[in-house]
């Protein structure tokens, strides 16, 4: 995100509760890295994790605009369109899903779940997938996970290389 607000260090989470369009919206979101800039506003680009806990449309993208004064680099849509987003756009939206957690659709079934308890597995984790039985709601999850695109990191060192050219 291209940021004015200094709210949120690395590491601690966040969040959002602000409703969009009359309904529910909530987003937990951490800062991961900093970055200086020579093109952001105020001259730093922050990479944050994200985590909607509701779906609404565009979600993540109007709350760190509308609710955080820091859109996404690359956001045509909720960037406002000036010189400092204008420039950054050049890169292409920097917005990934890299993981996702939900309840396993078959071992949630009858037949399914008969099947897990056979299997006698507690926790079992394949390379970057895991899969468990939730203690709290008894359901059976999976997640999946992936590393985040090279450009994340790529552009952020860049970004943070031209603006010490310049201190």
């Amino acid at each position: 995100i291209s940021h004015e607000n200094e709210e949120g260090s690395s590491s601690e989470w966040n969040s959002i509760d602000h409703d969009l369009e009359g309904k529910s919206a909530v987003t937990r979101w951490r800062v991961i890295r900093k970055s200086q800039s020579l093109h952001a506003k105020d001259g730093k680009l922050t990479l944050v994790e994200l985590k909607p806990r509701t779906g609404r449309y565009h979600q993540l993208r109007r709350h760190m605009t509308w609710v955080c004064k820091s859109p996404l680099v690359g956001d045509t849509t909720y960037d406002g369109a000036d010189e400092s987003a204008l420039r950054l756009r050049k890169r292409g939206l920097f917005l990934c899903s890299n993981e996702i957690e939900l309840e396993h659709p078959y071992y949630n079934t009858p037949f399914g779940r008969k099947v897990f308890i056979d299997m006698n597995i507690g926790k079992q984790i394949y390379g970057d997938t895991t899969l468990w039985e939730d203690a709290a709601t008894g359901k059976v999850m999976i997640k999946a996970s992936t590393a985040l695109p090279d450009k994340f990191e790529s552009f952020l060192e860049r970004e943070d290389s031209r603006a010490k050219k310049f201190e």
